[in-house]
């Protein structure tokens, strides 16, 4: 599997799981968990693909210019600092479901890592 299908495959899982998540969250705690899981599930999604656009840039380029990496990782990190610090003081997201939604996309990296290499050894 090459960098983009997995990029793509991690995707696709995490936003099935987000949205099944989504549901439940709002059925069991009502809207604030329900926006929380979704809006951390999006940023991590979102964040996820930023960071692997990069890598798949870099690693596409012999000299790759280290700059233009450490500007993006600032500047991803001030995007999610804000849209975080936005839904917290906002109150419209629980704090719980927001962490919530971040776990869901390393776990599903995780999952496939381990699928993709049970199925190569």
């Amino acid at each position: 599997m090459n960098p983009i299908e997995l990029m793509s495959r991690v995707t696709f899982e995490t936003g099935c799981v987000v949205a099944v998540l989504t549901f439940l969250a709002g059925w069991a705690g009502g809207l604030p968990a329900a926006v929380g899981v979704g809006a951390g599930g999006t940023m991590a999604i979102v964040n996820f693909r930023w960071l692997s656009r990069r890598v798949i840039g870099v690693l596409g380029q012999a000299d790759a210019p280290v700059s233009g990496w450490i500007l993006g990782f600032g500047v991803r990190f001030a995007a999610l600092a804000l849209a975080i610090g936005a839904l917290a003081a906002s109150g419209w997201a629980h704090p719980v479901g927001v962490v919530v939604g971040f776990t869901l996309l390393p776990c599903t990296l995780i999952r496939r890592g381990l699928l993709e290499a049970g199925r190569q050894g």
